[in-house]
């Protein structure tokens, strides 16, 4: 019997030997395994106990009012092995023309604190200003203090602190924003 594979989706970008491609349904069972994976994550954002497959639905659905499944990029981050390793999910033109949201950048914790999100961080700002972006905005979670030291050193400047809820979770986020320039 002959078995066939599906072709290898096409990379938006690459920092290094990871290859970032756009997620889709077909793609949930490994979002839910890196989900269970990246527990510590999703517990310091939606309290206890956390859902892996709210990763799902973040990187594929979650959208802020007045967006549309056209203006979201929900990405994998995939190693040399086609191992899904990480996430990213921006917004286009969100809030503001020009201005992008970055929703989530998160490595399973085998990846994390090697120089890959510098590099992940680096390969999509060339990304989005190949689709004249000028702005990159997030919002961290004030018990993500590993982030937020991330983010500051990344360039990211706070525009505004607020209070939202995410599961079972309120939380204030300082939201940051980073002017576009090749770095």
């Amino acid at each position: 019997m002959w078995r066939t594979t599906a072709p290898r989706a096409e990379a938006l970008f690459e920092a290094g030997q990871y290859r970032v491609r756009r997620l889709s349904e077909e793609d949930a069972p490994r979002i839910r395994a890196l989900g269970e994976r990246c527990l510590d994550h999703l517990e310091l954002h939606y309290g206890s106990p956390p859902d892996p497959g709210q990763m799902i639905r973040d990187l594929l659905t979650d959208l802020p009012p007045g967006k549309t499944l056209g203006d979201k990029f929900g990405m994998g981050v995939f190693d040399g092995a086609e191992r899904l390793v990480g996430a990213i999910d921006v917004i286009r033109d969100y809030p503001e023309p020009r201005e992008w949201y970055l929703g989530l950048l998160v490595l399973e914790p085998g990846q994390r604190n090697q120089g890959l999100g510098a590099r992940l961080l680096e390969a999509l700002t060339h990304w989005l200003l190949r689709r004249d972006a000028a702005y990159l905005r997030l919002a961290v979670s004030e018990h993500n203090a590993p982030g937020l030291r991330f983010w500051k050193r990344s360039g990211f400047r706070p525009v505004k602190q607020v209070l939202a809820e995410f599961g079972n979770k309120t939380s204030l986020f300082h939201v940051m924003r980073r002017e576009l320039e090749v770095r």
